[in-house]
């Protein structure tokens, strides 16, 4: 009897041990490219975004056509993290659990992080190698950081960033440029006259300070001008003394303008991640309230200048003989 100890099966199995149809430095090399250190790609946007579930689907799309069209590529993870406002997440494994996803609670939504994991063969490679990518829209959410990730987080603004972990540099350049240029198409920068108001708080205090003592003044050095060939003691002693209690007004107010500032120091724009109903419901609310934030800020300042001078007004008709 002759025993055959070939099999034409290449996944040839014995008890306990499994062969796999390469050799040796075949295999070694496949889980080096599995395990080993990929190089690192990191960007980070700042800016106004408003993304809802076709923006989500066509941004997969985008990637994944690309990624097919280059190389002999594999999906072997697609995940989708949502967040919502109240500090519970939802990860859906799966494009079309996404494609299919509807929240029925009363959840506003407010970052979510996607990710693809990949094997690509490339073609001066013999084996496939794993390749990551990481896509994060994070809102402002009034500075709570729900949702944020250490190399994106930013507080207070709304961030869109990426991660791409890659074994080929020239891959890794054309998925960033790919990213780059998709992210710049969906988000909007804020003016920078706004951005000045918002992130430099100090200075606009200093700003509002110097013109109401600056008016002021101008003011007194006029009105001492006029009176200094007066002869009368009285008269110069009454003068100065409303001119101490003018400053010291204009102190009070500066104060008080300064304190109300202070509740906007840092406010950004709103931006929107909406995967629920009750999103579309806070984006109304959500903008409103930004409008009436604005109007208060700018009323303030605004107010602030006009008692000033109309302080300086009434000191000119009441107290300056």
């Amino acid at each position: 009897m002759i025993e055959n100890n070939q099999s034409s099966n290449p996944y040839q199995t014995t008890s306990g041990q499994v062969a796999l149809p390469f050799n040796e430095e075949q295999f070694k090399d496949f889980i080096v490219s599995l395990l080993g250190k990929p190089q690192t790609i990191t960007k980070r946007f700042t800016g106004t975004f408003d993304i809802d579930k076709d923006n989500l689907i066509a941004l997969y799309q985008l990637l994944h056509q690309r990624i097919n069209q280059q190389n002999d590529s594999r999906l072997i993870q697609f995940r989708a993290t949502i967040y919502y406002d109240d500090n519970s997440t939802v990860t859906l494994n799966g494009f079309d659990h996404l494609v299919n996803y509807n929240e029925t609670l009363p959840l506003v939504s407010v970052s979510v992080h996607l990710t693809w994991q990949y094997l690509l063969k490339f073609r001066d490679k013999d084996s496939f190698e794993k390749q990551e990518i990481s896509i994060s829209f994070q809102t402002s959410n009034d500075g709570n950081p729900v949702g944020s990730m250490d190399e994106f987080y930013h507080p207070y603004r709304n961030v869109v960033g990426f991660r791409i972990s890659h074994t080929a540099r020239t891959w890794g350049a054309d998925i960033e440029g790919l990213l780059s240029k998709h992210i710049n198409t969906i988000t909007n920068k804020d003016s920078k006259f706004l951005d000045f108001f918002k992130y430099n708080d100090d200075a606009v205090e200093n700003i509002v300070s110097v013109f109401l003592f600056g008016i002021t003044l101008i003011f007194s050095i006029s009105k001492t001008n006029q009176i200094l060939d007066v002869t009368d003691t009285s008269v110069l002693v009454k003068h100065y003394g409303n001119l101490i209690f003018l400053f010291f007004g204009i102190y009070v107010l500066t104060r008080i303008t300064i304190v109300i500032l202070e509740r906007f120091e840092i406010f950004s724009s709103p931006s929107f991640v909406r995967l629920t109903k009750e999103t579309e419901k806070h984006k109304i609310k959500k903008l409103k309230s930004y409008k009436r934030r604005w109007a208060k800020y700018f009323g303030t300042i605004i107010l602030s200048l006009i008692i000033g001078i109309l302080s300086n007004v009434l000191y000119k008709f009441l107290f300056v003989q």
